[in-house]
């Protein structure tokens, strides 16, 4: 029955795309974090998730992102998961690393922008479901 629930109240409401969009950007957000601490790291290859490509082989396939537990109590990840394709860049010639910090604080910005737009709409989704089992307007 728990199931049954879960997919009546949250596989309908497109609740698990927000959360491959809230999944992404989160890791998305980790790899920029560390093109940014490693600017200045002589031979630092620069990483990145293509995340328009990665939404859309999650929301395509089914699948969804490998969740990771970090304590006994969390809930464990689905039966189908898939870790994001990490893509490495070349170091350009001449250059010690790969890293532009200009390109990557953009990066950061509008990955930033990107995860705030797919959790206000994850909250929008869950105050009509909260008003919608009230029974209020």
């Amino acid at each position: 029955m728990p199931g049954q629930l879960q997919k009546i109240l949250f596989d309908k409401t497109g609740v698990p795309r927000l959360q491959n969009a809230l999944d992404l950007a989160a890791a998305r957000q980790k790899l920029l974090t560390q093109n940014v601490a490693n600017s200045e790291t002589v031979g630092y290859k620069r990483k990145d998730i293509n995340f328009q490509a990665e939404l859309q082989a999650a929301m395509g396939s089914g699948g969804h992102l490998q969740m990771k537990t970090t304590r006994p109590g969390h809930v464990g990840a689905t039966a189908q998961t898939r870790s994001p394709k990490v893509n490495e860049d070349k170091i350009p010639a001449g250059q010690k690393n790969g890293v532009d910090i200009d390109r990557e604080m953009v990066n950061v910005a509008q990955n930033q922008m990107e995860y705030n737009v797919a959790a206000k709409l994850a909250r929008q989704k869950f105050d009509a479901l909260r008003t919608a089992i009230r029974g209020r307007t």
